[in-house]
């Protein structure tokens, strides 16, 4: 449980830095003193392709240890990683995003599309975690 609140907190962390680098290196907006947009705080895609990468990473500490993995835990991480690079793009373009790609208007400060792209994201990183936990202890 610790390994999994540690992944949540990096996670959180990486975030905001991401967002000052972004604010930094931009110029601003018309009628903002930044350049941020609201589509910046989206990192369900990095979060994703990182749960892909520890999955494959662990498999070969594993597969080299010899150190068994609960299949269940493997088969569940990479239906969740499949999904989040197949399905879940097309749901997120269909449902998230109105004509000109810009993502609508919905929920707590206008964010709620944010909130569940990167909700689904951290769960799926939070999936590779747990794999990763049973390897390496």
């Amino acid at each position: 449980m610790r390994e999994l609140l540690i992944t949540v907190v990096v996670t959180l962390v990486t975030a905001g830095l991401q967002i000052t680098l972004k604010g930094l290196s931009r110029t601003e907006l018309p009628n903002k003193k930044h350049g941020l947009t609201r589509e910046d705080v989206l990192f369900w895609t990095d979060w994703t392709i990182a749960a892909g990468l520890a999955l494959a990473t662990t498999m070969v500490v594993a597969s080299s240890k010899n150190v068994p993995v609960p299949m269940s835990q493997v088969i569940l991480c990479l239906v969740s990683i499949l999904l989040g690079c197949t399905a879940f793009p097309f749901l997120l373009r269909l449902f998230a995003y109105e004509t000109g790609a810009k993502l609508k208007d919905w929920g707590w400060f206008k964010m709620g599309w944010i909130f569940i792209a990167n909700g689904a994201g951290v769960l799926i990183l939070l999936s590779a975690v747990a794999v990763g936990v049973t390897v390496y202890g």
